[in-house]
């Protein structure tokens, strides 16, 4: 029934969803749907030329609403999740921050990561039972036994490159951001989120806790370094961090290093414990049966997660953090116990059974189709020079931004997306009989052969 239709992917952070996204871009295809997954900036200049069909936004903050309404006059349905609707360390600070009525409004469904988070969003958006569809999300399907091979290669490669390594992931980056300390206040200012001076001090309280974390970390570095000698310590910051500030930090220091490339879950399969703090990454690890270390260097009711740290043995000083790797390393246990998977669950849909991309594609095959304009070819022909020109332009005349976006999001290629589809029905063993091939300037199609 979905011969035809299409389902556009957009993709901000690389490192974060393309796998992900490709997953559902396969299932999807092997359901009969086309899918366009490509760089979210490259795809939004381009919607005026590209199929009409479903839009998966990755928010619906209050920036969306004006986006969301331009698509549905283009023609095209509107879904959405929220990256950052699993692991947040405020409900009233999320709700206020990421959940946009207007924005809800204007999509036909809303796809939560579990049960906490969509009762969390009811308790605004009430009335809003059928919208809200609990799934799961296709970043966590990577995590089970078997697509977690699609990794194993890249895996394999980075124990030979590093050796032995400890992990150890931040999160900090409404203190650290690219763009500098108070970046992240002053968007929040600019977009109408903080409107009062009570809220002011809310959000600057919260960036001078992640400050002190962030010296916390830094401090202890020198003495992972010195306690493990036999390992290399590899710091991976956020995709919004300052990740040249870490390497001031970390330099000097014997066997510690800075690294960021590519998805986290190699990093975590080939590492031999991870150390973070109130991040996803903790119950990624988890949940890929990796030891878990929780450093709280500064600790907040208000402002720490609780979902990773309850799967995460928890550290309050830089000796309990050393001790908690030491026995990570010597084989016993560091994790949340028996209970963290039934924490784990409340929060999270799809640990188990059925795929949250096949959830998802469950709830689009229910759908009523999008107009059936399938869009511009001479447009999208036009695109392979007019959108390089304008990238062009943008690196020249905002070069801070155009840094930023390129940290986020280094570039895709077709070669790319047609070896990591590759892998990926390697891993599965399934989507052999789906091709990737090129449709506009950095947007690529998925479908059957």
């Amino acid at each position: 029934m979905n011969q035809g239709r299409w389902l556009l992917l957009p993709v901000e952070t690389k490192a974060r969803e393309f796998h992900a996204k490709l997953l559902l871009a396969a299932v999807a295809a092997e359901q009969g749907w086309q899918v366009l997954l490509g760089e979210q900036n490259a795809m939004v200049r381009q919607l005026d030329h590209l199929p009409r069909g479903v839009y998966l936004d990755k928010s619906i903050s209050r920036t969306k609403t004006k986006h969301f309404r331009r698509l549905r006059s283009l023609g095209y349905r509107v879904v959405a999740w929220c990256e950052e609707g699993l692991v947040y360390r405020d409900t009233a600070s999320y709700l206020h921050e990421r959940i946009d009525l207007d924005s809800l409004a204007e999509a036909d469904c809303f796809f939560c990561w579990g049960g906490v988070q969509r009762r969390d969003i009811l308790s605004k958006a009430v009335g809003a039972e059928e919208k809200l569809v609990e799934t799961g999300n296709p970043r966590f399907d990577l995590l089970r036994p078997g697509y977690r091979d699609l990794f194993a290669e890249e895996a394999g490669r980075l124990r030979r490159q590093h050796g032995e390594f400890i992990l150890v992931n931040t999160n900090f980056a409404r203190y650290n951001h690219f763009n500098g300390e108070n970046f992240l206040i002053d968007v929040l200012k600019q977009r109408g989120t903080i409107k009062t001076a009570e809220q002011e001090q809310f959000f600057a309280a919260w960036r001078d806790f992640l400050g002190e974390l962030f010296h916390g970390f830094a401090a202890v570095m020198p003495e992972l370094a010195r306690a493990f000698p036999d390992h290399k310590i590899i710091l991976r910051p956020h995709p919004s961090e300052n990740h040249r500030r870490w390497a001031e930090v970390c330099a000097g220091i014997g066997r510690v290093e800075v690294a960021f490339e590519g998805n986290v879950l190699p990093w975590l399969l080939a590492g031999s414990v991870l150390i973070h703090n109130s991040c996803t990454t903790g119950l990624e690890a988890y949940l890929m049966d990796r030891p878990v270390v929780s450093y709280q260097p500064a600790v907040s009711e208000t402002y720490d997660s609780p979902l990773p740290n309850a799967i995460s043995r928890d550290a309050l000083s830089a000796e309990a953090l050393i001790a908690d790797v030491r026995e990570a390393l010597a084989g016993n246990t560091v994790d949340g116990g028996a209970q963290g998977r039934s924490i784990a669950a409340d929060y999270y849909a799809s640990l188990d059974g059925t795929l949250a991309a096949e959830r998802v594609v469950a709830t689009l095959d229910r759908l009523p189709p999008a107009a059936d304009d399938d869009g511009s070819n001479f447009g999208r022909l036009a695109s392979h020079l007019k959108e390089p020109a304008q990238r062009l332009a943008r690196r020249l005349l905002r070069p801070q931004m155009a840094a930023y976006t390129q940290q986020k999001f280094p570039g895709i290629d077709l070669p790319e997306v047609q070896q990591a589809l590759a892998q990926l029905a390697g891993a599965a063993n399934r989507f052999g009989g789906l091709q990737a091939s090129r449709l506009s300037h950095r947007c690529y199609r998925i479908a059957s052969s």
